[in-house]
Order: structure tokens, then C-alpha cells, then sequence
């Protein structure tokens, strides 16, 4: 994808009421499921379906993920 469509498509997803802007700053997925409030700590654009965590399992999701995939 050409650097100017990602950089709008994540644009937009920063501007997601259900992603974590923080978080996809760091290059997660970030979304939250809104009626429970986890959020997917996978890859940003990962293939497949999210994997929701909640909020104190985070930090070590995320490090666990960034760590095994050198993100």
C-alpha cells in the first residue's frame, strides 16, 4: 500500500472511537470491543480476526507480541 493511503488509513483509525490511539502508535491492531472494553494487542493489520485482552493483560500482550514478531 502506497505510504500516503496508509498514512490516511491510519489516520482514520486513529480518529476510531474503538482504537487506542496509543497503542496504534506502537503498532497494534488497538481496536476495543466497545461492549466490553478489550482491546486486540495484535500487529496492526493482522490477518484473521482480533484477539481481545483486557485492560491489565495490555502491557505484557504487547510486549509478548512485539517481542515474538520484532515489532
Amino acid at each position: 500500500m502506497p505510504a500516503s493511503i496508509r498514512a490516511l488509513v491510519e489516520y482514520r483509525e486513529a480518529h476510531n472511537a474503538s482504537v487506542d490511539e496509543d497503542n496504534l502508535r506502537l503498532g497494534a491492531c488497538a481496536q476495543v470491543h466497545l461492549p466490553t472494553g478489550r482491546m486486540c494487542t495484535l500487529r496492526h493489520g493482522h490477518p484473521g480476526s482480533c484477539e481481545f485482552v483486557t485492560w491489565d493483560q495490555v502491557q505484557s500482550s504487547l510486549d509478548a507480541h512485539r517481542g515474538a514478531e520484532g515489532w
